[in-house]
C-alpha cells in the first residue's frame, strides 16, 4: 500500500494533509512553485498567491472515505483554476460571469496577506457590493470544475464596471431553473448544488415563488445552502434555525442573520419569539468565535513579525450542556497589558494581586462597560470589530461597574 493510498483511508496530520494535496496538484500537471507554510497551513504559489489548506483539510476530514478523493480533487481544481490566465474580453468571460456571496471576514484574511507579505494594505481594493451587515457580493467566473473570485473585480481590458459586470453575473444566474426543496416542514433548501445556492438570494422573484407561509426569510448558514422559510410560520423559522445550528459545524459559515426583501432591498429580520431569539444570539456567536480565532491567529503572527507588544485577547465562548442556547461570550482585559479586545457579552477585568473589595478579578457586561469606559476603549478599524485598551479603569469606576454572574 502506497503513502497516498494510506492516507485516504486514514484521518492525516495537517503536515500530512499538505503533502497529500501536493502530490494531487502535481499529479494534475501543476509546475509551479508551491511553497508550504506550515505554521500557517497554506500554500503560497505564483507571485505571493496563497491557498488556505484549512477549508480543505475540514473537507477531507468529514468525508466518507469513498468520497474523500472527490473532496480533495475539488479543492484541487480551486487551486489550478486561480492560476488560469483570465479571459483577455468580455465577450470570453460574459458567458462565465456568476455573484457570489461570502462573509465580510473572508476579505480581512485578504487584507492581513497584504499586510503581512507587503507591509501595508495600500494595493488591496476589492470590488464589492455590500449585503446586510456581514456578507459582501463578489465577481467569479464559473468553470467545469471550481470557482474563481474576483476579488478586484472585472479586468480593465474588459471595459465593463464592477456594477455592470455583475448584472451580467446575476442575469446569469437567473438561467437556471428554480429548484428549492422542502427540508422540513416549512422549510425550503436550495438544492442546485452547483456553488451557487446562497447567490439565489440575489433573486427576490426566485425567493418569492416558493410556497412559504407569508413573506420570505432567508439564511446563508454555509457557503452551500441557502435556506427560506415564512414570516408567518414560527415553527418554521425555529426549524430553519436549528437546521443552521447542525450545518454551519461541518461547512464553511457565512452568516448567521435572517434576512428578507424590504423596499430598500435586503433587510435584516429580527425574529419576535424568545426561542428563536436565543438561537440566533448563539449562532452569531459560534460564526463570531470562528472569525476572531482567525483573526487573532494573522493578528498575533503580523505583531509577532513587526515586534509590536500587544495582546490580542481570545475570544471565548462559553455553554451549557443543558441548553445549548444559553451561551455567552467573554474576553479578559489585565490591568498593565496593551490589549486588543473582541467585542463580546462579558468582560473579565483583571487586577493582578489585588487585596482590595473590589477583587481580582470583576466579571461586567459589555454594555456596561462600553457605556462607562469609552475613553478607554478606542475601535480598531477591522472585521470583525476589535478595542484597543488605552488604559484600565480606576478603582471608582471599577466600583460603578455592577459584576455579574
Amino acid at each position: 500500500m502506497g503513502f497516498l493510498d494510506s492516507l485516504f483511508r486514514r484521518k492525516p496530520t495537517q503536515d500530512q494533509f499538505a503533502a497529500l494535496f501536493i502530490a494531487a496538484v502535481r499529479q494534475r500537471g501543476f509546475t509551479g512553485d508551491l511553497d508550504y507554510k506550515a505554521d500557517e497551513f497554506r500554500l503560497v504559489h505564483g507571485e505571493g498567491s496563497y491557498f488556505n489548506l484549512h477549508n480543505a483539510y475540514q473537507a477531507y476530514c468529514d468525508a466518507p472515505g469513498g468520497q474523500r478523493q472527490g473532496a480533495l480533487q475539488g479543492y484541487v481544481s480551486t487551486l489550478l483554476t486561480s492560476s488560469q490566465t483570465r479571459p483577455a474580453s468580455l465577450a470570453e468571460a460574459r458567458p462565465l460571469l456568476r455573484p457570489v456571496i461570502r462573509g465580510r471576514a473572508i476579505l480581512e484574511a485578504v487584507r492581513m496577506h497584504h499586510l503581512r507579505s507587503d507591509g501595508n494594505d495600500d494595493d488591496f481594493h476589492p470590488a464589492l457590493r455590500p449585503f446586510g451587515d456581514d456578507c459582501v457580493v463578489l465577481l467569479a467566473l464559473d468553470h467545469p470544475e471550481s470557482i474563481a473570485t474576483l476579488t478586484n473585480g472585472p479586468d480593465e481590458e474588459w471595459g465593463v464596471s464592477f456594477d455592470e459586470a455583475l448584472a451580467i453575473a446575476i442575469d446569469n444566474l437567473r438561467e437556471s431553473v428554480d429548484h428549492f426543496v422542502e427540508v422540513a416542514p416549512g422549510v425550503y433548501g436550495g438544492g442546485w448544488e452547483d456553488g451557487y445556492d446562497i447567490s439565489r438570494a440575489l433573486l427576490p422573484d426566485m425567493l418569492e415563488r416558493i410556497p412559504a407561509r407569508g413573506r420570505p426569510i432567508f439564511m446563508m448558514p454555509t457557503r452551500d445552502l441557502l435556506l427560506v422559510s415564512g414570516d408567518s410560520d414560527e415553527d418554521g423559522l425555529l426549524k430553519m434555525m436549528e437546521l443552521c445550528l447542525q450545518v454551519v459545524e461541518h461547512g464553511r459559515p457565512v452568516s448567521a442573520c435572517m434576512y428578507r426583501y424590504g423596499e430598500a432591498g435586503v433587510e435584516r429580520y429580527q425574529p419576535r419569539r424568545e426561542p428563536l431569539m436565543r438561537l440566533q444570539a448563539h449562532l452569531a456567536r459560534v460564526l463570531a468565535q470562528g472569525d476572531y480565532d482567525a483573526q487573532k491567529e494573522a493578528l498575533d503572527r503580523l505583531y509577532e513579525e513587526r515586534g509590536i507588544d500587544v495582546f490580542v485577547a481570545t475570544y471565548n465562548l462559553f455553554t451549557q450542556n443543558d441548553d445549548v442556547a444559553a451561551s455567552f461570550s467573554l474576553a479578559t482585559w489585565t490591568r498593565g497589558v496593551d490589549t486588543s479586545l473582541p467585542k463580546v457579552d462579558r468582560l473579565a477585568l483583571v487586577r493582578p494581586e489585588a487585596a482590595d473589595d473590589l477583587g481580582e478579578v470583576r466579571v461586567v457586561s459589555w454594555e456596561q462597560a462600553a457605556a462607562e469606559l469609552a475613553p478607554l476603549l478606542e475601535p480598531e478599524d477591522r472585521y470583525p470589530v476589535r478595542y484597543r485598551t488605552r488604559g484600565f479603569p480606576d478603582d471608582a469606576q471599577l466600583a460603578r461597574l455592577r459584576a455579574v454572574d
